[in-house]
């Protein structure tokens, strides 16, 4: 899976725009509890939102929490809750970073959620050791099911892509990945 060190990483890829109001806003800060309880390494884009929910919630069950902040957006703050931050200079690098966890799991989101995904998901299937994903929500499963019925690939490319129902399924999710991670099927063409 990802590079080699001495913690588990998982990934949580979200909306920037939900607040404290929001229901989804509190499963994340529940799931950055439940992952940090695992004694797993949260890694977020570094900012609010289910981002910033998501590594509050790991914070406060006393886990690490790594943020992946944009240099050149100068305009945000990374969230307070990120006890180690990694700056990416432009959007490949920050890509790295986040292909770099062992497990990526993405909640709602919009396009920047979709692309990040995306990657993983391409990256999983034609690279060796590369981070595994996790989609929660009917909506992606609806994207999984439109990307099966669309494009050109076929149920071992979609099996690629876990989707779990809510943020109380992730946690089981992640330890199969991570016990049973995707088999690359190498370059696909």
């Amino acid at each position: 899976m990802g590079a080699q060190r001495d913690s588990v990483e998982i990934a949580v890829i979200g909306s920037a725009r939900l607040g404290p109001d929001d229901e989804v806003y509190q499963d994340a800060v529940r799931l950055g509890r439940a992952l940090a309880t695992e004694g797993w390494t949260v890694v977020t884009g570094g900012y609010g939102g289910l981002m910033g929910a998501t590594s509050s919630g790991a914070a406060a069950a006393g886990g690490h929490t790594v943020g992946l902040p944009m240099s050149a957006w100068t305009h945000l703050t990374p969230h307070e809750s990120n006890a180690e931050v990694r700056w990416a200079a432009d959007y490949a690098e920050r890509l790295r970073h986040l292909m770099a966890a062992d497990v990526v799991v993405a909640l709602p989101g919009g396009l920047g959620t979709l692309a990040e995904a995306a990657m993983v998901w391409g990256a999983a299937q034609t690279e060796p050791d590369a981070a595994q994903l996790v989609m929660v929500g009917q909506p992606w499963q609806d994207v999984r099911d439109v990307v099966g019925a669309g494009l050109i690939v076929d149920p071992a490319d979609l099996a690629i892509a876990r989707c779990v129902a809510s943020v109380d399924d992730v946690v089981p999710a992640v330890r199969d990945a991570l016990a049973h991670p995707s088999v690359s099927r190498g370059g696909r063409g």
